[in-house]
């Protein structure tokens, strides 16, 4: 089975990522790093796609040939989406729109 994890770098993610991974799968992480961190995937056996959920080409290219997708990529500061919070809908709604249209897709 491959999974794909959005926002794999996130505390969450990166231990989907590790739980995955002891069960033997075959795992990739797409995250844009904006609140991730690289760090949390040191040492981990992960193809990692640095890209933004709301880019339709780089997540038609993450989803591509994938089975599973854990879906945990978010604008989640609370106090950011007040001062952003056209980004956060964009990040949140848009983003999630586009990978669940390309999954159905692929």
């Amino acid at each position: 089975m491959k999974y794909l994890i959005t926002g794999g770098a996130g505390f969450i993610g990166s231990h989907i990522a590790r739980a995955l991974l002891q069960q033997g799968a075959n795992v990739s992480i797409l995250d844009n790093f904006s609140s991730g961190k690289r760090e949390n995937l040191s040492g981990l056996d992960v193809e990692i796609m640095e890209g933004d959920l709301r880019d339709a080409s780089r997540v038609a290219e993450a989803v591509r040939g994938m089975n599973i997708i854990f879906h945990e990529a978010a604008f989640v500061s609370v106090p950011e989406s007040m001062e952003k919070p056209q980004e956060c809908f964009d990040v949140n709604i848009t983003g999630t729109s586009i990978l669940l249209e390309t999954a159905r897709k692929t």
